[in-house]
């Protein structure tokens, strides 16, 4: 492909050296421009909204929460150093080939303090803090000529009611003109919780004799205080590979304050030809367990495994006194599925426990996005006057909504 069409590229936003590669192999692309946006507005860490920041001019200011800021500098430490993870440093200039004379610059991140109240020229932003299954999630209310609030990804159900109510309070009060509402379970009317997610595990692994084994997506860390509080009432350690151990333990470094104590939690430090500088450091500061010490006291132990390295039961030696805990969101892709029923197979392979009758996993996870119900109720509060629906399968479901819903089509810009 050497094209690109408008809707896919916008002019003054990429970095100088991306757009030199380019160039160099005959692509069809802009020149470089100095900058065209004033600023961009990050509502988390996860990478479906981080991302594609890797590939930004540096020096476009990047506005986001202290906790999103100190995520996405773990997962820089402790991810592969690639193009995709240059979000808050970046390697610069990529047309040097050789990585070792590429100078480290940091990216142009300006972090803001909940509730207090921020200018990008003539605009003013309130940042509200909202849930997610990620720390740091942000709803942005941007006043100018228009009031626009943006829901970011978001849910209610693990929130306080105070911290609703407060939530509730500002945007009632406020003139909401176009509400960016994003709408990922709008179909869905079942409102769960941690809560539930903690007592149903808890009933399914309260008889287990041998080695429980979860996984949950790394970046949860409210799911990992749910699983770390059952490991205590079940009176077992925590075992967190390399990636999970470090990503906590590094926030905490940070100064990330955690509801529950990790006192009960250990390193699992697999056995390995070499070593990360960070893996060295975890290893040398703090306590950890090689798969010999869980093989042989599998009753001890709750230990969190992946995807990428189930593979690794081999070393644990699990048989049918075994539980496997899925507690993660349900495949929605074609990739994903063929990825679960791997995942599947190696459970079936140790006859290890936690699978239903019809053979799929007994899943303890609830979503990070806000149930259609509870949206419903979450509108008719804020009583936004068009509603423009986005990070959504299924758009035309706002229209059930009493606001006015606005469809974009793709490739369409909006002015406001």
């Amino acid at each position: 492909m050497d094209q690109y069409t408008d809707d896919q590229i916008i002019e003054g936003i990429y970095r100088k050296d991306l757009i030199e590669i380019l160039k160099r192999e005959n692509f069809d692309f802009f020149d470089y421009k100095k900058p065209s946006v004033d600023a961009v507005l990050l509502s988390h860490a996860h990478l479906d909204h981080a991302g594609y920041i890797s590939f930004l001019d540096e020096n476009i200011p990047i506005f986001c929460s202290n906790e999103t800021k100190k995520i996405l500098e773990v997962l820089q430490i402790i991810k592969p150093s690639n193009l995709e993870n240059e979000i808050v440093e970046i390697s610069f200039p990529r047309t040097e080939k050789d990585y070792k004379k590429r100078e480290k610059l940091k990216r142009n991140f300006q972090t803001f303090n909940f509730y207090q109240p921020f200018k990008i020229k003539d605009l003013e932003i309130l940042p509200i803090p909202v849930d997610h299954s990620i720390l740091g999630a942000t709803m942005f209310l941007i006043k100018g000529s228009k009031n626009v609030l943006y829901s970011g990804d978001f849910r209610l159900s693990e929130l306080p009611e105070k911290e609703k109510e407060r939530i509730f309070e500002i945007l009632k009060k406020e003139r909401i003109d176009i509400f960016l509402c994003e709408g990922t379970r709008i179909l869905e009317k079942e409102i769960l919780s941690e809560k539930i997610i903690y007592e149903q595990a808890k009933e399914k692994l309260k008889n287990v004799k041998g080695l429980i084994v979860a996984d949950y997506s790394m970046t949860d860390t409210t799911r990992f205080q749910t699983l770390l509080a059952l490991s205590k009432t079940l009176q077992r350690k925590m075992a967190l590979p390399f990636n999970y151990f470090g990503f906590l333990f590094l926030l905490k470094e940070k100064g990330i304050n955690f509801k529950e104590n990790f006192d009960n939690v250990v390193l699992y430090a697999k056995e390995k030809a070499s070593f990360q500088k960070w893996e060295k450091e975890l290893i040398q500061k703090y306590p950890f367990v090689k798969s010999e010490q869980i093989r042989k006291n599998k009753k001890d132990y709750f230990v969190i495994l992946n995807f990428h390295q189930i593979q690794e039961l081999i070393d644990f030696a699990p048989d049918k006194d075994c539980y496997f805990l899925r507690a993660s969101t349900e495949p929605h892709e074609e990739e994903a599925e063929i990825s679960e029923e791997r995942f599947l197979n190696w459970i079936l392979h140790f006859q290890m426990q936690g699978l239903s009758e019809n053979g799929k996993f007994e899943r303890a996870h609830i979503s990070g996005h806000i149930s259609g119900k509870e949206l419903g109720e979450f509108i008719e509060k804020i009583k936004p006057e068009i509603i423009i629906p986005i990070h959504t399968e299924h758009p035309e479901e706002f229209k059930n909504f009493p606001s006015e819903t606005l469809l974009v089509k793709k490739g369409e810009t909006l002015s406001f």
